[in-house]
């Protein structure tokens, strides 16, 4: 469809200024103010003014904050559907500092910043003075994007003759555990069997960044994550009996060394290289100064995959533990040892086993060991655990230690032992190669987006396999096996209490996926900016080429 070209700009700067407007602070109840920008929104739009039933505000499933998902849909003519996808919740604002009243106010924000009140990064300033930017929290991460989507449908909407059907979901809390792309898998199954809907794509406008090439890029997949957390067990011990004990603040320290920024869990896939593994966390479980060591230890990590499973990444990590837990009891051997020689009395080799646990293994132990008493205490734990995470009490990485403390009071086994679990969130990795045929179509229009781009924009995008600033793209598609899918309910913890993903049906409505969105710089910064350009004129132009190509085609 042709736009004119000032009105369209005019449309996404409305639109986006009512959006960013709105304060959605990510994880908290602010993110509903987002139902009152979309009632008006609804009754802006003179197609869903008529056709309120293609509309509305969709509830996340035992959500603890009541958020909603809001949702349209244009229905033209046939089956085929575009899935427009952006998230509205953006991070907080007290970065801002003195300047935190404007955050919400792009242009109020940017006649400020030039009186130079506050010092700017020299790009930052450059890019201010140049006036080809519009600065704000969420212009960028990702109000901007879902701006385009916005005005695109209100144009659409005037064709009485439009052929397929677009349909928008917007979700809360990508930012944090994505409950809402989570809950909006139910939406899309209901609205795909009610209107016969024939996903073709979901497109995400997510924005992107540029290297020193300063090359526009668009993706065809979403990389994975997973958040192992290891628990350390190790034996108590006075400091002055150091010998009899176990560290095992000295053991997790180890499996540390041996896992943060290792190789061996970098992929690379097409155009794509996923970064090593990180941690994130690390801490004994001593709540008080005594004389004694600690009884345990525990951290988690960030792992990005491209193509291995959750199953294959753990068995990597337990085989590291298991060697790391070996290293350890050499070294401590070795060192004993030296000080009995010093000391002049016998040497007696420790005995401990290497021991290195899944959860899933351990919990079955506390069933086999205790039987009913276990699983009535664990069903009390987990609705203490649910009702103080609903009120944000306690943490993920609480509620895990919690947890495996927990089991571990009901098997016979003291000994010291590592145990390997999965925390929330997990997010799957996505590529159109993983459907096959079904995305065949998709690579020939991210061709003609590349076409497109070169004769008309002078720029020549480039294709990344997978968006690695993780996105609501990883539950469009899925193509695990009962086995993998089994695996991650058996491994995560607080599964179905306070986290859970619908895998089989994101199975059964998998859909190809694309993410094209405007340049952006300093994401989650005070000085978060978008191009205009691209907001304004480039990126709406190309998804509408994808829209004629998929669904006029």
């Amino acid at each position: 469809m042709k736009f004119d070209k000032n009105h369209m700009k005019s449309l996404i700067e409305e639109n986006l200024l009512k959006y960013v407007g709105i304060r959605t602070d990510t994880n908290s109840k602010e993110e509903g103010n987002v139902e009152k920008f979309y009632e008006e929104w609804f009754e802006k739009v003179e197609y869903f003014k008529n056709n309120p039933d293609k509309c509305g505000l969709f509830p996340i499933p035992d959500d603890y904050l009541d958020r909603k998902v809001p949702w349209c849909l244009l229905k033209g003519q046939g089956d085929d559907t575009i899935v427009f996808i952006h998230h509205y919740d953006t991070v907080e604002t007290k970065d801002y500092g003195i300047l935190e009243p404007l955050a919400l106010k792009p242009y109020e924000l940017m006649k400020v910043l030039k009186e130079d009140k506050v010092q700017l990064p020299a790009e930052a300033k450059k890019d201010l003075d140049s006036g080809n930017w519009l600065f704000g929290r969420g212009v960028c991460d990702m109000k901007g994007g879902g701006s385009i989507q916005l005005s695109l449908i209100e144009e659409y909407s005037k064709d009485p003759d439009f052929k397929g059907n677009i349909l928008l979901i917007a979700v809360p809390d990508e930012e944090n555990l994505s409950a809402g792309m989570r809950g909006a898998v139910l939406l899309l199954k209901s609205l795909k069997d009610k209107y016969n809907l024939n996903y073709k794509l979901m497109l995400n406008t997510e924005p992107h960044e540029r290297e020193k090439d300063l090359c526009p890029t668009i993706y065809d997949g979403s990389i994975g994550k997973i958040m192992p957390v290891l628990y350390v067990r190790g034996k108590l011990a006075h400091v002055g009996q150091i010998y009899s004990g176990l560290n095992p603040i000295n053991l997790l320290s180890e499996i540390i060394r041996r896992t943060e920024l290792n190789p061996k869990f970098i992929e690379k896939v097409g155009t794509t290289t996923s970064p090593a593994p990180t941690w994130l966390y690390h801490k004994d479980r001593k709540m008080v100064y005594d004389v004694s060591l600690p009884i345990a230890s525990c951290g988690y990590m960030s792992i990005l995959s491209l193509t291995k499973s959750p199953k294959t990444i753990m068995e990597e990590l337990r085989e590291i533990s298991i060697d790391a837990f070996k290293k350890v009891l050499d070294d401590m051997n070795r060192d004993y040892k030296t000080y009995t020689e010093i000391a002049g009395i016998e040497f007696e080799p420790l005995k401990w086993e290497p021991k290195v646990k899944f959860y899933s293994e351990l919990y079955e132990d506390a069933i086999k060991d205790s039987g009913e008493d276990f699983k009535k205490a664990y069903g009390i734990l987990m609705n203490e655990i649910k009702n103080k995470f609903n009120r944000n009490e306690i943490t993920i990485i609480d509620s895990a230690n919690m947890i495996i403390e927990k089991t571990l009071e009901y098997i016979k086994d003291k000994s010291p032992m590592v145990i390997l679990a999965l925390t929330p969130p997990y997010y799957p990795s996505t590529n159109n190669k993983m459907l096959g045929e079904k995305a065949k179509d998709i690579d020939l229009i991210i061709e003609d987006l590349k076409d497109y781009a070169r004769e008309n924009f002078k720029e020549d995008y480039k294709v990344e396999n997978y968006f690695t600033g993780i996105s609501d793209l990883s539950y469009a598609m899925s193509v695990s096996t009962k086995e993998d899918i089994d695996y991650i309910k058996e491994n995560i913890l607080m599964w179905g209490d306070i986290y859970y993903i619908p895998l089989e049906i994101i199975k059964e409505i998998s859909m190809p996926v694309l993410n094209v969105g405007p340049w952006g710089k300093d994401f989650h910064k005070y000085t978060e900016r978008v191009n205009k350009d691209d907001l304004f004129y480039k990126t709406p132009r190309l998804i509408d080429l994808v829209i004629s190509k998929l669904l006029y085609n």
